[in-house]
């Protein structure tokens, strides 16, 4: 009895401080198992990374935001164009509206919006993984267990694929595509399911029409997955006949648009993206599309020869115009089929799906591994029939991206279906002892280093949130209008131009370009004074130029002191005329 006393007694403390540990880790494995966790991880993560990024801006961004904000002033018309799709310019249009910002919040705003596409992404996972998880259900009888674990891997894909490849930093309208992509298919999961009546059919329609409205590729694709659900009938309940009525509202809702875009153009077309990417990409029809003849209707107009100066103030608008609609300045150019070039276009697209597999090295050795296990146990993996239509929506998305041009954002939301239903036919066949492991050492692989990266950045996020420093664009704008510029004022500008934010900033318009640089700094003085002369014909007030040489102070150039390497600097084309020294 003594002994037995001390024995208790040197146990108890032991007892004391293990029941906690495994209490605590059963809560932590029962949240992990959670879809309100991976909601609380996804938005958090999100919201970080919104926040960090919120004064950024990309080219195509600037387009969208003139986009909405003409559409403001100008009515929806203003989101027709012959280029840019007109659903995610309209979702900022509506922030705009609500929140009313000055030109320093737009970039912010615009952010914000993002991050309200993410939860609406995130939103339309959690209705495909209902939707897959049953139609996985009917076909593999998961358990409690496995769905648990199941919920992890899950979203953890869809959080690594979207935030990884897509992010909220970009402006840019791929996370509505990735949203519409999970509706469409967690629809198509339940068209696999009995008691789909004809309203999901319409659905259907409805949601791949939205996605028209958001990108224009997505027109082929929705087209694709009609195709796809009428060739692999993922099961006996889904009736062939009532996609019909899933094509007949997919086509009667893009239709308007399809008229509208059609009558822009001045032919039938759903979009010109995709012929002025094939143009870009395919026929390297570049920099040299304004010199050479290749049959353009409207080119931009040449303004001087020495150096080569374009100006293109109307009829389009933007801050800068040659890239608010380049399906304008594009039209006439012939689209033609060269065998070498194609060549050339697909072995620049298979190199980006080769990083995107470089990237995904994970999901391949865990699917490696899985299939091992399943042969071990003298079974043979198969994908069921219910998932093969996911794959071959994924297999048309990436041969419709490798003709011409492709990124691994626009491939996101197709790369967790593909995975999900590689995994899918895999995991729930190998015992969850070995499964759970293997899912979790996938997925910790993958998004330990984002988050960890994320929580490191969350001190400097806060710090500049505090005291924020105005981003260089600002500064730009802010000291072009101390130098008197107004808004609508016209600039002219020198080398790459895609990036003039400062300029949508100050609400000032690029009309005139001078695309090589090296040219304009070897202008003599006689030269520039010509050039100024013709550009201050066409209402330009100032050329605004970077990585101004030393040689070149015999002009009155201002110098913009912002913190960028590439510092900036103006000619306002009002001062007094160079003295003619030749």
């Amino acid at each position: 009895m003594p002994t037995s006393n001390l024995q208790g007694t040197a146990d108890q403390p032991e007892l004391r401080f293990r029941e906690p540990l495994l209490s605590s880790i059963s809560f932590l494995a029962d949240a992990i198992g959670s879809v309100y966790f991976w909601w609380c991880l996804g938005l958090v993560w999100a919201g970080v990374l919104a926040l960090a990024s919120r004064h950024g801006m990309n080219p195509d961004g600037l387009d969208y935001l003139d986009m909405a904000s003409g559409a403001l002033s100008g009515g929806p018309s203003k989101l027709v164009n012959g280029y840019w799709s007109p659903g995610y310019p309209a979702l900022i249009s509506i922030a705009m509206l609500i929140f009313r910002p000055s030109p320093r919040q737009e970039f912010p705003l615009i952010h914000g919006v993002n991050f309200f596409i993410f939860a609406l992404a995130l939103l339309a996972f959690t209705f495909f993984f209902r939707a897959w998880l049953s139609d996985t259900h009917r076909t593999e009888s998961v358990t409690d267990d496995e769905r648990r674990y199941a919920i992890p891997f899950a979203f953890g894909t869809f959080l690594w694929f979207t935030l990884q490849f897509i992010g909220v930093g970009l402006v840019a309208p791929d996370l509505c595509v990735a949203t519409i992509i999970f509706f469409a298919a967690g629809i198509g999961c339940r068209l696999s399911l009995p008691g789909s009546s004809w309203k999901h059919y319409v659905a259907l329609g409805l949601v791949l029409a939205a996605g028209y409205y958001a990108k224009a590729a997505m027109f082929p694709l929705g087209l694709a997955l009609l195709g796809v659900l009428f060739l692999w009938r993922p099961s006996q309940y889904l009736d062939r006949q009532k996609l019909l009525l899933s094509l007949i509202t997919f086509l009667l809702l893009a239709a308007p648009l399809i008229a509208l875009m059609s009558r822009r153009v001045g032919r039938l077309s759903f979009g010109e993206v995709g012929r002025v990417a094939y143009l870009v990409y395919v026929n390297q029809v570049g920099d040299d599309v304004w010199v050479n003849d290749h049959g353009l209707k409207h080119p931009p107009r040449k303004l001087i020869d020495k150096p080569l100066t374009y100006e293109f103030a109307s009829p389009i608008e933007g801050t800068y115009a040659l890239a608010y609609d380049p399906s304008y300045w594009y039209a006439g150019a012939r689209v033609r089929f060269d065998l070498r070039q194609q060549i050339m276009a697909l072995k620049e697209t298979l190199r980006v799906y080769k990083d995107i597999l470089e990237k995904t090295a994970a999901f391949i050795a865990g699917a490696i591994v899985l299939c091992g296990l399943i042969l071990r146990e003298k079974r043979l993996p198969r994908i069921p029939r219910n998932s093969w239509w996911q794959l071959a929506w994924f297999f048309a998305a990436c041969t419709m991206y490798a003709l011409v041009y492709a990124e691994a954002r626009y491939l996101a939301g197709f790369l967790v279906l593909f995975w999900l239903a590689v995994y899918g036919a895999l995991m729930f066949r190998v015992n969850k002892s070995y499964a759970a492991p293997i899912l979790a050492a996938v997925i910790c692989t993958l998004m330990i280093p984002g988050i960890v990266e994320v929580v490191a950045s969350v001190p400097a996020t806060l710090q500049n949130f505090v005291h924020a420093k105005p981003p260089d664009y600002e500064a730009v704008a802010v000291r072009l209008r101390e130098l008197g510029l107004q808004s609508g004022d016209r600039l002219a500008v020198v080398g790459y131009s895609n990036d003039s934010y400062y300029a949508r900033f100050a609400r000032l318009r690029v009309v005139a370009q001078i695309p090589n640089a090296d040219e304009f700094w070897r202008l003599s003085a006689p030269e520039l004074n010509r050039l100024s002369q013709r550009l201050a014909a066409i209402g330009v007030k100032a050329i605004v130029a970077r990585n101004r040489p030393v040689s070149c102070a015999f002009a009155n150039w201002r110098d913009l002191n912002v913190s960028n390497s590439t510092g900036s600097s103006v000619l306002l084309l009002e001062d007094p005329p160079l003295p003619d020294t030749h």
